[in-house]
């Protein structure tokens, strides 16, 4: 086991299940927004959220105002029903696990203000030397920003760390920096995966 190694971990999709996707798009239709008007705001409104350029409240109101989307007051709070806030035991085990080897375990999130409050309240980071959350930062994957952000952090390099994400872009952007990669499908593979890296 390499005690200088780094991992750096997703939430959604990696430590949580559930990637989220899916969730916030059943909250645009809900409002009104079609497949190709949610692919609009993700691009758009949504990653100004996640950067935390905008709340909860001014993202609701611009979808009132700029989409002429059906908002109701109020409507803030219903990112609290995303089943994502609860991690994987599985995973939870298995960073400590690594944490009791040496190994250095961070997150390195895209997520919004009220997701990441919540997640941080209930103690799901806890378990982790770091959090490393787009609302708090302002950078968002796949910005190599964020990932040298992350690095200064951990006071590591792209070459002494893993990095394990669902969204294959984050993947290519972390590997054309020399991050050891690992594309998540489910947590088995997960851990399965970084055994093998890892020699665990």
């Amino acid at each position: 086991m390499n005690n200088d190694l780094t991992i750096f971990f997703d939430w959604s999709g990696v430590v949580a299940d559930d990637t989220g996707d899916e969730f916030i798009k059943s909250l645009l239709r809900n409002v009104g927004a079609d497949d190709n008007l949610a692919l609009t705001i993700f691009e758009n409104e949504f990653t100004q959220f996640m950067k935390g350029h905008i709340l909860e409240n001014d993202f609701w109101n611009i979808l009132r105002k700029k989409y002429n989307l059906d908002v109701k007051e109020p409507y803030a709070g219903k990112f609290n029903h995303w089943v994502g806030l609860k991690a994987n035991n599985d995973i939870v085990r298995y960073v400590d696990s690594l944490k009791s080897k040496g190994v250095k375990v961070a997150v390195l999130t895209n997520i919004i203000k009220p997701v990441y409050e919540i997640i941080k309240k209930t103690g799901g980071y806890n378990v982790f030397d770091s959090v490393i959350a787009s609302c708090e930062v302002g950078l968002v994957k796949p910005q190599k920003e964020i990932y040298d952000f992350a690095l200064n952090c951990l006071e590591t390099t792209a070459k002494k760390s893993i990095f394990v994400d669902d969204k294959i872009q984050n993947i290519e952007a972390a590997a054309k920096m020399g991050f050891k990669t690992i594309l998540a499908k489910n947590s088995h593979q997960i851990i399965q995966d970084l055994d093998k890296i890892i020699g665990g």
